[in-house]
């Protein structure tokens, strides 16, 4: 499972939420697991948007699985 938005004051994080894309999104300045469901890109685990970034040759923030 994937861990998002670990920082100082929240060490551990939230666990991933398997029904949600995996890629790494950012509300000012706190990281949190992007909200839209799965299904495209490298074995299903993003969403059309992220999966759309990908492709046109963009980096996104994916956590490490533990």
């Amino acid at each position: 499972m994937r861990r998002y938005g670990c920082w100082v004051g929240e060490p551990k994080g939230r666990l991933e939420n398997v029904e949600r894309c995996v890629a790494e999104t950012r509300t000012g300045m706190h990281a949190h697991q992007c909200t839209r469901k799965r299904g495209h890109g490298p074995d299903g685990l993003l969403c059309k948007k992220h999966a759309k970034m990908i492709a046109a040759g963009r980096n996104l923030s994916v956590p490490e699985d533990e």
